[in-house]
């Protein structure tokens, strides 16, 4: 943080260079009216609203690091209280209202519990898959084995490992999302948006930038925290998921098979089993729904929002959507 005025050094950087392009348009118009140019003077006249636009645009983004930030997060934070979605209400608590350390906290907590998930998944097959692979081939008669018994249950387990994987694959890629968004986007974005702005050629690139910059910086992190304070709860699926690996591993702790005796007795054992490990797995196959919810379907509300916030105020701050796009034809 600065110590002019605690405002933060993209702060201090912004409105420098709002100053600047101030002190340039000024100079302009005194050196239209010195030699009587009424065209420069006119066109000098025009840049002030710019000017004007940019110092709103540093002035919203203040507001809304420390008002709009503020709001969300105690909004997340009463919500999420009333409705028991712990994990959300302690990264909440833990973050100081902040939208997007709330975001990486949470899914933070997500992963964990999806990597629990995986977790027991792996247990429950690791000896399924043993015995589901073993035949018997006595005289010449057909393979008899375990796969008879085992077949379905492992293709169940493969497919909610490989839902995991994806999933938590893209909760990794939210996380770092929002990390990237905390740390370029008003620091590098937003001053190199208004140093493009502050020029006429490249002012409709400024604008864009601009907009991609308060977009990712408050629109992104403020609607995903929203959303999923005001969603299903995936907290109380998460301590199930615990207490389940809890139970499945202390009954599958011993992976020893190798003599006939313990592969036997291991057999017999999942064969015994096999009703509560179908009931083990049908709650992981339900619970999916929501961790699809919140790894896939809230991040492409969340985007679409954003995206739609960056196309209705690029246009406010000069940038022409659809030159870029026919350019952009053009190029390809």
């Amino acid at each position: 943080m600065a110590g002019w005025l605690l405002i933060p050094d993209w702060g201090v950087i912004s409105i420098t260079i709002a100053l600047m392009s101030l002190f340039i348009t000024v100079l302009l118009q005194m050196v239209a009216k010195a030699f009587s140019l009424q065209s420069l003077n006119m066109w000098v006249r025009a840049e002030y609203a710019q000017v004007a636009v940019s110092f709103l645009i540093i002035f919203f983004a203040l507001a809304m690091l420390t008002a709009g930030n503020q709001v969300a997060g105690d909004i997340t934070y009463d919500v999420t209280r009333a409705s028991g979605n712990i994990p959300l209400n302690q990264a909440a608590a833990n973050n100081l209202r902040d939208p997007s350390r709330i975001g990486q906290a949470y899914l933070d907590k997500l992963t964990a519990c999806e990597s629990t998930m995986y977790y027991t998944i792996f247990t429950l097959n690791f000896f399924t898959e043993f015995f589901s692979g073993m035949k018997l081939n006595s005289l010449g008669v057909e393979d008899i084995g375990g796969g008879y018994a085992f077949t379905g249950a492992v293709s169940l387990y493969h497919y909610l490992a490989n839902n995991l994987v994806y999933l938590a694959l893209f909760n990794y890629i939210q996380y770092y999302v929002l990390q990237f968004s905390q740390y370029v986007m008003l620091p590098i974005f937003l001053p190199i948006g208004l140093i493009l702005r502050a020029f006429p050629i490249t002012r409709g690139a400024g604008g864009l930038i601009t907009s991609i910059a308060l977009g990712f910086a408050f629109v992104y992190p403020i609607s995903y925290v929203l959303i999923v304070a005001m969603m299903p709860n995936a907290g109380a699926i998460c301590s199930q998921i615990d207490l389940t690996k809890a139970e499945v591993q202390a009954t599958h702790s011993d992976p020893c098979l190798n003599n006939r005796g313990a592969q036997a007795e291991k057999y017999y054992q999942l064969k015994s089993e096999s009703g509560r490990a179908h009931g083990i797995a049908t709650f992981f196959e339900e619970s999916l729904n929501i961790f699809f919810l919140q790894s896939l379907i809230y991040p492409f509300v969340v985007l679409i929002m954003t995206f739609t916030f960056i196309r209705q105020t690029s246009s406010l701050f000069g940038a022409d959507l659809a030159e870029i796009g026919r350019g952009l034809m053009k190029i390809i």
